[in-house]
């Protein structure tokens, strides 16, 4: 079987990131393709001898990636791919549009459609500097960018996604039916200490307004200067949240898994106000055994278990933040069955069942349990909700 996996951006190492890696463990053998990258995340997710990017790594084109968005449809059909059986793509963007000469088998691990063409429009739209000229240059961007993805979508034989959320916003902005399959966590990786937390909460999480509203979290603790906050992770929003944050916050920057890890550990809690499509980070924080204070709203409605992994914001605000950090007791919490949620998801499991669908796709025979329908995913996660 002749794979090879496409991805979009390797900008920072993040759940997206985690999960191409997992792939790429699926099948040792296969090449990766992204639209660009950086060396030093690739080697982080151990494809340094075997990624390619259609465009070149410079630190100017990072710095601007997003600006060219009305591009990327375009370029990405015309990159050159060798010819295989299957593409296998991790897909939070454009990824799922690449194809080969001899039109290989498409099979689509969607994160969500991209959020500021279908579920997020007007909050991007909100946030858009430029007046007015930019909001018209961003309507009119927004038509034939949905007609460019819808095509990439019409063109993938099979959709695997992270949860019932997703499933929901596949069948919306696709017309498309997907299978269930959460990404996996790393419980090697990320372990709990068993040891007494830190006085600090901790945000992480690639640092992008609006989508994960790290501001609304700096916010919040500016209200509580008795209160510390560690913030872990990079993106183009670090300098001004530099220039927000009061003298009780500490930004520690991309962290490497050892690193990142004791940050997770020691923590009194994560703060996670993002409405994501999965969010990987409140798992991994459990693994840790420590809870999270999560906005409830999207992924985190079927992966946070409130009073047992964590407690839901009120709201989505600065304000529901202050109340939930105020009001949070870590002896509520038992370090034992926060991790044992975290279990369930094995990385072993993933891979087994990303191959299997590979193979399903192609009509080759074998064991493996099927994921599990979107629809009677949602049927169970009804509980969950």
């Amino acid at each position: 079987m002749r794979v090879l996996i496409t991805h979009d951006f390797f900008e920072t190492f993040g759940g997206a990131e985690r999960v191409t890696a997992e792939i790429a463990a699926a099948f040792p053998e296969a090449p990766v393709y992204a639209i660009l990258g950086r060396p030093s995340v690739a080697a982080r997710m151990g494809i340094s001898d075997r990624v390619h990017t259609v465009l070149p790594g410079s630190s100017r084109l990072f710095d601007h990636y997003r600006r060219l968005a009305p591009l990327y449809p375009r370029l990405v059909r015309s990159a050159r791919l060798p010819e295989a059986d299957v593409i296998v793509s991790s897909s939070y963007a454009y990824s799922h549009a690449f194809e080969t000469p001899n039109r290989a088998r498409k099979l689509c691990y969607c994160h969500g459609p991209l959020r500021h063409l279908w579920s997020q429009t007007r909050e991007y739209a909100s946030h858009m500097r430029g007046g007015t000229a930019a909001r018209l240059a961003f309507n009119a961007y927004m038509g034939p960018a949905r007609r460019a993805d819808r095509a990439a979508a019409d063109s993938t034989d099979a959709f695997i996604t992270q949860s019932p959320f997703t499933a929901k916003l596949i069948e919306r902005a696709y017309g498309r039916n997907s299978q269930v399959l959460p990404p996996p966590v790393d419980c090697d990786v990320f372990r709990p200490s068993y040891q007494a937390p830190d006085d600090y909460f901790l945000f992480v999480g690639r640092l992008v307004e609006p989508y994960k509203r790290p501001s609304m979290v700096i916010d919040a603790f500016a209200r509580m200067p008795h209160r510390r906050l560690l913030i872990a992770g990079d993106g183009p929003a670090l300098a001004m949240l530099r220039e927000r944050a009061t003298p009780n916050v500490e930004f520690l920057g991309q962290l490497h898994d050892e690193d990142l890890v004791h940050a997770m550990q020691n923590c009194q809690a994560a703060i996670f106000p993002s409405v994501d499509d999965y969010g990987l980070v409140p798992l991994e924080i459990n693994a840790c055994g420590r809870p999270v204070l999560a906005v409830q709203a999207g992924g985190t409605l079927h992966t946070v278990k409130p009073g047992v992994t964590g407690q839901f914001l009120s709201e989505q605000s600065a304000d529901a933040i202050v109340t939930a950090v105020e009001a949070f007791d870590s002896h509520r919490y038992d370090v034992g069955y926060i991790r044992e949620h975290a279990l369930e998801r094995s990385s072993a499991r993933f891979r087994e069942e990303i191959r299997a669908a590979a193979e399903r796709l192609l009509g080759i025979p074998q064991p493996a349990v099927t994921p599990m329908p979107a629809r009677r995913a949602l049927a169970l996660a009804g509980s969950v909700a």
